[in-house]
């Protein structure tokens, strides 16, 4: 399913970069020279957010601080410049680079090309706390010292500026941290030491670590130095007084207190650990959350299902799942600490590492291993096999209430093992993918949370005067977060560290889609990065279906529409719409995507802008513009395709020939639906399509624009047709394309007649006969006549519409079109009745109507009857009127022709108020009235508005109906 040309590749060989002592690096075994110092700082900011957007201002803000200079965004590109040289020698001739990336507002360090010491640190030290977990101290210790050894002296030595100053200050507490570990590994394994001797050595280089005082004097004390341990702790009492003015803590003052009455617990480490395991429940559960906010349904459901009212057991398993950030571990840990009481024999955690970068997600077996340990059973005799372990667990829960929670679960498939379990023990589970299919499980779907709840969010972490200062802005700002309580954290950690921005600069700048992402960041923690991580789970599974929901995700940044369909999505990826529909329903499941509808799915808005960066980073241009010409060419096919199964007798605009086939739509109801349900995303693909600098893409918009003539024109959509007309002509004219130009100006004449602004159509309907005289388009001609018809007939113009539609008629009965001919006879007939010629109007409009009728032309009947309801009226014949107007109102209703659908009722209110029946004008006036607000038509909604006030004034009491007036009055001349 992967396609090969959508991935850029690169044929560079990895550049090796060393951040982890004096900062150096290599390319293909050679030392390379990274340039001047600041050059090396913005090199080293780019590599500690690998495959992260920089911008420019954190650049400026990590190299120069708060009082950059003048010049420094020019210095910034310079850096740019010799960094992509140096890591690139043979790239960006054209322009186009493959490892340090240009994006919007930044700049990104492409993983793979560049390798760097920091990520294999982390990544071994996050293996060592995995082997740990799995009881594996010898290999704990290896990765261990495997991490320790990736240093080679202080970190980025040499580096200035405020960024490697604070970076330089992380790793440096992880390096002691990472010692410490492999201190108290080494006491574990009983090599009291080696264990004395590194920390002799850590606390020479840290003599204020009070973990490493503590595992030193343990460490001497088991090597038979009891004095020496003693004097240790005597040592950091006395810096520490000095220094800082404080005494020991409570671990140390214990620790000194056991070794100086020689307690025996001291040479004791596994067996007295696993007596204390033993002895008391397991109390895993993280620390909750402090001020914990919102979710306040779910927490009272979560009480429910964990501590019933009436006593009864606990839910089995219990699932909360929901989109990346959406605040889903720690509602669980909430709800699990508020229900410890409900579960005195323990509770028991594991992280599953479902959606940790850099780390393999636990197997069954060792999630087993640990929950089996942390209830007192050896390591030894932990089961190999993961059935045995599971039944090993079901019989040492039996009998008990213990609640287990595991957290970030990868899926059902993760925790299958551990499902099952006997009565009194439930299992919480936190996951990105959906359970609702695990058996005997509740799953609560995490949402966006209230506007109040988030506002108040915001409250609690910024602070509630800084907030209630300006509550418009906090509504404005926990809106543009969408909701999300990852997004709300990252938004209120900016503002806690600018104290002097306000709600209202946060929100400016969030409101910029282009730097949303960039804001929501704190340190390593981002929305992006927490979408990145889904987003990779999916692109590098074992399923065919999971690389599919990747490649789906990553082509949903191309179209900017609000929903989308299977049909839709599988011309973006080119596959068929089962397998499209397939993969949506994949991306639900991840929670990536919300179903929005039967068969339809959207968007969160931070999802979406993280999809336009996959797009943009993952798909090559030619990819990009393949994938949205098919796109575009499915929307338009089918539009043209619904529009004409609604109304077969309407000639559609030129469609060039496509490869996509439409949705296959029969009746009149499907057609109109697709019609209603698509109008909005299909007016977005093509204006998105009609501002794009590339022709071919800019064109193919254009000819989606003109698919929904006939639909804008039928639903009074004026701004809509008016916005993609003058787009559609400044392409042709930018292009030099005659025809797009002659139809874009029939287009915008068509929408300005629309508004009653036919003056302004004027030029346009001449400038569309021109164009297509010479392009010898005798059909458009032929129209373009019948155009300027009625546009003659809106200025009054009445003779010189006559003409044209004359002359449009000998052109139509020429090449055979009956169309143009209906066209002619009734535009012809209404500018003779304003002419006063009323038996030539009313010959026209009979011919035309007949012609109509017989070939079931709805859109013509319902125009032309409406038009002789006018004659009419005007001749003072209401009842003939109102009969032709209720055969106007069911053709109009049959095709969706709304427009005319109101302009008839309103003129039938106007019949039945001449005829003496108020109750019936007002009921056709409403429903006229109601139909112009819907389409949010001032024109129309003027009209009835004035209709609606002649029948009041007529009939100022209910029951004050005149008497019915002859109806057969001769016609006024």
């Amino acid at each position: 399913m992967d396609s090969a040309n959508e991935r850029k590749t690169s044929g560079h060989s990895p550049c090796r970069l060393r951040m982890l002592g004096p900062l150096a690096a290599w390319r293909d075994g050679q030392s390379v020279d990274l340039g001047p110092p600041l050059q090396r700082a913005a090199l080293c900011m780019l590599a500690a957010h690998m495959g992260q957007v920089a911008t420019k201002e954190a650049l400026i803000s990590g190299l120069w601080g708060e009082r950059p200079p003048n010049t420094a965004e020019q210095s910034v590109y310079t850096y740019i410049a010799g960094l992509r040289r140096i890591l690139e020698p043979q790239g960006g001739r054209r322009g186009s680079y493959s490892v340090l990336l240009s994006r919007s507002g930044g700049y990104v360090l492409a993983r793979g090309p560049v390798e760097v010491d920091v990520e294999d640190f982390e990544r071994r030290l996050a293996e060592a706390r995995r082997l740990d977990g799995d009881g594996d101290l010898r290999g704990c210790l290896r990765a261990l010292n495997a991490a320790v050894g990736c240093w080679s002296g202080p970190a980025l030595c040499g580096v200035p500026g405020p960024f490697a100053q604070a970076e330089r200050a992380r790793l440096e507490e992880l390096r002691l941290a990472a010692r410490e570990d492999r201190a108290e590994v080494l006491l574990r394994l009983n090599l009291h030491q080696e264990a004395a001797a590194a920390l002799t050595e850590l606390v020479g280089e840290a003599p204020l670590r009070e973990r490493a005082r503590d595992l030193l004097m343990l460490a001497l004390y088991r090597c038979g130095r009891q004095a020496d341990a003693l004097h240790t702790y005597m040592d950091i009492k006395r810096l520490l007084a000095e220094r800082l003015g404080v005494d020991p803590g409570e671990t140390l003052r214990e620790r000194y207190e056991l070794i100086l009455r020689a307690d025996p617990s001291l040479n004791q480490a596994g067996a007295a650990a696993s007596d204390a395991r033993s002895s008391r429940p397991p109390r895993q559960l993280p620390r909750a959350v402090s001020g914990f906010v919102g979710r306040a349904e779910e927490v009272v459901r979560l009480r429910s299902l964990l501590a019933p009212w009436d006593g009864g057991a606990p839910q089995a398993v219990i699932a909360i799942t929901g989109a990346p950030g959406a605040g889903k571990s720690a509602l669980a840990v909430h709800a699990a600490h508020a229900a410890v009481h409900a579960f005195p024999d323990g509770q028991l955690y594991v992280n599953l590492l479902g959606a940790t970068p850099g780390v393999e997600r636990l197997k069954p077996i060792d999630v087993l291993g640990r929950l089996l340990r942390a209830l007192g059973l050896p390591s030894e005799a932990v089961p190999p096999d993961a059935d045995e372990a599971a039944a090993m667990l079901r019989d040492r829960l039996e009998g008990r209430r213990t609640l287990i929670l595991l957290d970030d679960a990868a899926g059902p498939e993760q925790v299958r093992a551990l499902l099952g379990l006997p009565a009194g023990t439930s299992v919480l589970i936190t996951s990105r993918e959906s359970f609702a299919v695990t058996d005997d499980c509740v799953q609560l779907v995490l949402g966006r949370m209230l506007r109040s709840e988030a506002v108040t969010v915001l409250a609690k972490l910024v602070g509630a005067e800084r907030i209630a200062a300006d509550p418009a802005a906090a509504a404005r700002l926990a809106d543009l977060c969408g909701g999300l309580p990852l997004a709300l954290r990252l938004a209120a950690a900016r503002l806690m560290d600018r104290p002097q921005w306000t709600p209202t600069e946060l929100a400016d700048r969030l409101e910029d889609r282009r730097r949303t992402l960039h804001e929501l960041e704190a340190g390593k923690t981002a929305v992006r990065s927490s979408l990145e991580l889904s987003y990779e789970s999916l692109a590098r599974g074992k399923s065919v279906l999971d690389r599919l929901a990747a490649r789906v995700l990553c082509h949903l940044g191309l179209l900017h529409v609000a929903d989308v369909t299977a049909h839709v999505v599988a011309a973006l990826v080119d596959e068929p719409a089962d397998a499209a529909e397939r993969a949506l329903d994949r991306l639900v499941r991840a929670h990536l995507l919300e179903a929005a509808g039967t068969g339809r799915f959207r968007m969160h808005d931070l999802v979406r802008l993280y999809t336009i960066e996959l797009a943009d980073t993952h798909l090559a241009p030619e990819a990009r513009k393949d994938a949205l010409l098919r796109a575009l060419g499915f929307y338009g096919a089918t539009a043209r395709q619904a529009s004409t199964v609604l109304d077969p007798h309407r000639v559609q605009l030129p469609w060039p020939a496509v490869p996509q086939r439409p949705v296959a739509l029969v009746s009149l109801a499907e057609a109109r639906n697709w019609l209603e349900e698509e109008l909005a995303n299909v007016v977005a693909a093509a204006s998105q399509a009609l501002v794009s600098e590339d022709d071919d893409i800019a064109r193919r918009g254009v000819y989606v624009g003109f698919s929904l003539h006939w639909q804008l024109s039928r639903g009074a959509h004026r701004s809509e047709q008016l916005h993609l007309s003058r787009r559609a002509l400044a392409v042709g004219e930018r292009t030099g394309d005659r025809e797009v130009m002659s139809l874009a100006h029939g287009q915008v004449a068509s929408a300005l007649l629309h508004y009653g602004r036919a003056a302004e159509a004027m030029p346009h309907q001449w400038a569309e006969l021109g164009l297509k005289r010479v392009l010898g388009d005798r059909f458009g001609e032929m129209r373009a006549l019948g155009n300027l018809a009625v546009t003659h007939l809106r200025l009054e113009q009445y003779a010189k519409s006559r003409e044209c539609s004359e002359k449009q008629r000998v052109i139509a009965r020429e090449i055979g079109s009956d169309v143009g001919e209906r066209h002619s006879l009734l535009i012809g007939g209404e500018a003779c009745a304003k002419l006063g010629e009323l038996t030539e109007a009313l010959s026209l409009l009979r011919e035309g109507l007949a012609l109509a009728h017989a070939a079931r032309d709805r859109y013509h009947e319902t125009v032309g009857l409406a038009i002789l309801a006018r004659f009419h009226l005007d001749c003072g014949d209401p009842l003939s009127a109102k009969s032709s107007l209720e055969r106007s109102v069911r053709c109009a209703l049959e095709i969706g022709y709304r427009l005319q659908e109101c302009q008839s009722l309103t003129l039938l209110g106007r019949a039945h108020r001449l005829l003496g029946e108020p109750e019936q004008a007002l009921s056709r006036v409403q429903s006229a009235l109601a139909i112009a607000r819907s389409l949010q038509d001032d024109e129309l909604r003027h009209e009835a508005e004035a209709e609606l006030q002649a029948i009041r004034a007529a009939f100022p009491r209910p029951d004050s109906a005149r008497p019915r007036p002859a109806h057969l009055l001769c016609c006024r001349r």
